[in-house]
């Protein structure tokens, strides 16, 4: 595995503790009750339910990936990834200004459609490459390893 494929391999998990630890801090500011740094209502919602669903999301795909051998992304899902982390800084810098909630409520559904495009596409590749990978074990008559 080149150096490359390593960087697209762990962009996935470093994206997602990126968004979860935005998701936590955005539920400490509102526990303690200091809503001045969440200067918007799409602030808190992102913070709040959007960027620790990406979290999750980003971790689930991580580890679906991980089943695979070697454990590569495809050119679509470098893509995928990529719009997803342009979506999610475009949905961060619009939760900074008050009079763009209308951005939200654009940007969201995009985000979580990207999210689950990405999953769907990482479980399917990984799939078809098992299968694939298990066609050719049994072709060549050598037994599966367990």
């Amino acid at each position: 595995m080149t150096s490359g494929e390593r960087m697209w391999l762990w962009a996935q998990p470093l994206l997602a503790i990126l968004a979860a630890v935005a998701g936590v801090a955005a539920w400490v500011v509102q526990a303690l009750g200091a809503y001045a740094f969440l200067p918007s209502v799409q602030a808190v919602v992102t913070g709040s339910f959007v960027l620790p669903g990406l979290a999750v999301s980003l971790g689930i795909n991580h580890l679906i990936v991980m089943a695979r051998r070697p454990p590569v992304l495809t050119s679509g899902e470098k893509i995928l990834l990529g719009v997803q982390a342009l979506l999610v800084v475009v949905t961060v810098l619009t939760s900074l200004d008050p009079a763009a909630l209308i951005g939200g409520f654009l940007l969201w559904p995009l985000l979580i459609a990207a999210a689950v495009t990405a999953c769907v596409t990482m479980a399917r590749t990984t799939l078809q490459m098992r299968r694939g990978a298990y066609a050719l074990v049994v072709e060549s008559g050598v037994s599966p390893a367990p």
